[in-house]
């Protein structure tokens, strides 16, 4: 696939080189001649000086037969901006770093691809850690959130079955390992069993409430 990312910030360069390592061919667009140079030096990707916002230089990083485009700058404003031009002149898919989530609804309403900044993220884990330290890993999509629970001795679940624990409308669970092995709703959950579960986002807090049902201690 060829590539152009835009903007060298420590998640550009870490995507260009896990990109370049898979085998794609990937050109970096900066507008700081030490990053760029120190990319350059560095690695096998192509690095262009410029500002990514000017349609010559997205046109000199041949936007126009990019499989994909990424906006990686600090500035959504320029962001979105390198995205609507990539789209105008021909790019198959863009996608963006939205620094500030009341951003979100602009890129949305433009049709563009987002991931909001990482420390968003981050907080999530943080809050997850602190207010529900049953959950042990989760991913957060636009829609919902996806949760892996490990289940501990003196878990109120311990002893009863998934189909048991009456999951409420807008949440699933969707696997229960043990040792390896995936088993149905009808079986007792144990120490050591392993959870999966969806949540919609307008469920959040009852699955919040279900959890802390479930999977708290005492």
């Amino acid at each position: 696939m060829y590539l152009i990312i835009a903007g060298l910030s420590g998640i550009g360069k870490s995507l260009a080189e896990l990109l370049v390592k898979e085998g794609n061919e990937v050109v970096v667009v900066d507008s700081d001649e030490a990053r760029c140079t120190e990319m350059a030096t560095s690695s096998d990707v192509m690095v262009i000086t410029g500002d990514a916002t000017n349609k010559s230089v997205l046109e000199e990083a041949r936007v126009k037969r990019a499989d994909a485009l990424v906006a990686l700058t600090n500035d959504d404003s320029d962001n979105l901006m390198i995205c609507m031009l990539a789209k105008e002149m021909g790019a198959r898919k863009v996608i963006s770093l939205v620094n500030d989530a009341v951003h979100v609804e602009t890129f949305k309403q433009a049709g563009i691809g987002f991931q909001v900044k990482p420390h968003a993220v981050v907080a999530k884990h943080i809050y997850r850690t602190i207010l529900q330290p049953y959950v042990k890993d989760f991913l957060s999509f636009e829609r919902a959130e996806i949760f892996e629970i490990e289940v501990e001795e003196g878990m109120k679940c311990v002893g009863k079955k998934a189909s048991e624990t009456g999951t409420p409308n807008g949440m699933k669970i969707l696997v229960l390992e043990r040792a390896g092995k995936y088993l149905d709703e009808d079986t007792k959950m144990e120490p050591k069993d392993w959870l999966t579960l969806i949540v919609d986002w307008k469920s959040t807090k009852k699955g919040v409430d279900f959890m802390n049902r479930w999977f708290t201690k005492g």
